[in-house]
């Protein structure tokens, strides 16, 4: 087999490969150095001759899709991906240390129940988030589990390989041809066998179960010497408990195995946190007690139902609004441009800002904008009209003031200088009343000094006449000082 890499080639100008990992039927996987960071990597490359197959390609991206939304601490992460010059694809992910359960299993025998319910656990702690968000792995086996360490030196299963996995919200029911099976036979679910197109979560439930039976007992529940054989198991066979195989397993471990092999899937765990929380009770206790890490599933799938449902809708919105016609331009509002018009104080400089759009008009030059509010054409109608009422009003209060004094002299007509206030055809109509009030005998006038005096208004002086004294000091007026005429 050529490998599409050799040792010392440096990939995308930054990972030297030092050495080989592994091997499989699409690509390999090297180990690679980051010649600025100096920190380890694991490169997944395509090999040379699947590069022609476009399903091989979308198998490939799709892996490296589905890791990079995954976050938890039991998935391998993905760092980067691109294209080698051969057009080979690429994924650089983390590098673990350690070996595959297959492995352990093969070394060691059958494990413990406690070992295995630990390492199912962290397992379901990946497949949790995964499920949550709408990826379903399709093909879980030990070869697919590996065995590393935590931060903290603590036992820590990761779950590789999603490279046929599924991607619910973005595939629709599959991207695989009708009747292709996808998974591993000994794995494989009755449903992927019969390559429905509704696989969901529980696929992975069911290879769950083969897994715990097979960490136990060191065999699988449906055994055979070639496909045909497992197949015809796997359809016609009841799974055996671990129990028949070991005797000291417990009965609630087969219980657990039993449900999860369910031929009928609404018959098992509806999803892995109900799985986690019958599997705790026989996990072992250290490092981390079983509820805690139970907790920690149960938080990890609602997190990320959350984050997906978020993510739907969004999806949703954005392809309505890629569906929906381009709506006409709005048909122009007679009301909106007549308010949107320039007003004539806007030619000095000073912009102006109209409610209906928001909009400011600015004059054309370099003078400095002033924001006004305009007012209606009404309202400033009305703000003229009672300015005039109230200028009529004041006119015609002061006439009726000076109307109602008598004359305090017979002869001559002098006229209070609060009359020069008035217009002149009110001053006309005041010496009038006062020609006729002269002819009234004497006695009959009240003197206009005191008259005026009570309003704080005193008569004018002519030559060197002397007021007239009614018991009160009226000072002489001088007709150098006559208050001047107010402006309205």
């Amino acid at each position: 087999m050529s490998l599409p890499v050799a040792m010392g080639d440096v990939i995308a100008d930054k990972y030297r490969v030092d050495r080989l990992l592994g091997s499989g039927g699409m690509g390999v996987v090297v180990a690679a150095t980051h010649l600025e960071l100096r920190t380890r990597r694991a490169i997944k490359v395509m090999l040379p001759h699947v590069v022609a197959s476009p399903l091989c390609i979308e198998r490939f991206l799709r892996e490296a899709r589905a890791l990079s939304e995954l976050r938890s601490a039991h998935v391998a992460r993905v760092y980067d991906v691109g294209r080698l010059p051969n057009d080979a694809p690429f994924m650089v992910m983390e590098y673990l240390e350690g070996q595959t359960l297959l492995s352990r299993l093969a070394q060691r025998g059958p494990l413990p129940v406690e070992e295995a319910a630990i390492y199912a656990l962290h397992a379901c702690e990946a497949l949790a988030e995964a499920h949550a968000l709408g990826i379903v792995h399709r093909d879980l086996k030990p070869d697919n589990l590996f065995l590393t360490q935590a931060h903290d030196g603590s036992p820590c299963v990761k779950v590789l390989d999603f490279g046929v996995s599924k991607l619910l919200r973005d595939e629709g029911p599959t991207r695989t041809s009708t009747g292709a099976i996808v998974g591993s036979p000994l794995y494989m679910s009755p449903e992927q066998i019969n390559a429905a197109r509704d696989i969901d979560g529980r696929s992975d439930i069911w290879a769950m179960g083969v897994i715990l039976f097979q960490l136990v007992t060191g065999e699988c529940p449906f055994a055979g010497s070639n496909v045909l054989q497992i197949l015809a198991q796997l359809a016609n066979k009841k799974p055996p408990a671990p129990s028949t195989l070991r005797k000291d397993l417990p009965d609630a471990l087969d219980a657990v195995v039993l449900r999860c092999l369910e031929k009928d899937r609404a018959m098992r765990y509806p999803d892995v946190v109900a799985l986690a929380r019958d599997l705790a009770p026989l996990a072992r206790p250290e490092p981390e007690p079983p509820a805690a890490l139970v907790a920690r599933i149960e938080r990890v799938h609602a997190m990320a139902t959350k984050l997906a449902a978020i993510s739907t809708a969004a999806n949703a919105i954005e392809a309505l609004a890629r569906a929906a016609p381009a709506e006409p331009p709005p048909e122009p509002d007679p009301a909106l441009d007549l308010a949107r018009t320039p007003l004539p104080w806007t030619s000095a400089g000073m912009g102006t800002t109209f409610p209906a759009g928001g909009t400011t008009l600015a004059s054309s030059g370099n003078v400095s904008t002033e924001t006004h509010a305009a007012k209606p054409r009404r309202a400033t109608v009305r703000h003229f009209a009672a300015a005039g009422i109230v200028l009529a009003l004041s006119a015609s209060l002061g006439g009726l003031l000076y109307t109602i004094q008598p004359k305090a002299h017979a002869s001559g007509s002098p006229v209070p200088a609060a009359s020069s206030f008035l217009l002149p055809p009110l001053t006309a109509t005041l010496a009038t009343m006062n020609a006729s009030s002269a002819e009234k005998p004497q006695e009959q006038a009240i003197p206009i000094a005191t008259t005026a005096a009570s309003v704080g208004v005193a008569p004018i002086s002519s030559g060197s006449a002397q007021p007239a004294t009614t018991g009160r000091t009226v000072l002489p007026q001088n007709r150098s000082t006559l208050r001047p005429p107010p402006r309205y």
